[in-house]
């Protein structure tokens, strides 16, 4: 009896062979592309190189949602250079990395001011 296989590999397995019918079906579901979105660190294989490349990058509206922040803050965050970015015909867009950096970078971890006025 053979060593049983994790889904993950399966998976891999099934999306390394681009003559896989059984994968190009499965890709097409809503719900297996939902859960691969939520993976977006998540690479099945050589061929989605290009795909997974483009997940890297993030439009306006995906920041503004990610972050919660309006499009005149972003805009501030590109224009004080605090967040780089790219621009293609007018649409821009930022790469993922970039965010989580600056996300990073302002995490703070300090207790919030205690009030010691009671003695």
């Amino acid at each position: 009896m053979s060593e049983p296989k994790l889904i993950g590999q399966i998976i891999a397995e099934m999306a390394a062979d681009p003559n896989n019918h059984v994968w190009r079906t499965l890709r097409q579901c809503p719900c297996i592309q939902a859960i691969l979105d939520s993976y977006p660190n998540l690479v099945i294989t050589s061929n989605a190189g290009a795909h997974s490349r483009l997940k890297d990058w993030l439009d306006n509206q995906d920041v503004m949602q990610a972050l919660h922040i309006s499009l005149r803050t972003l805009q501030t965050l590109r224009s004080n250079g605090t967040l780089p970015y790219t621009r293609i015909n007018n649409k821009i867009y930022y790469r993922r990395q970039d965010i989580e950096k600056i996300l990073d970078d302002n995490y703070s971890r300090k207790n919030p001011k205690r009030h010691d006025n009671e003695d």
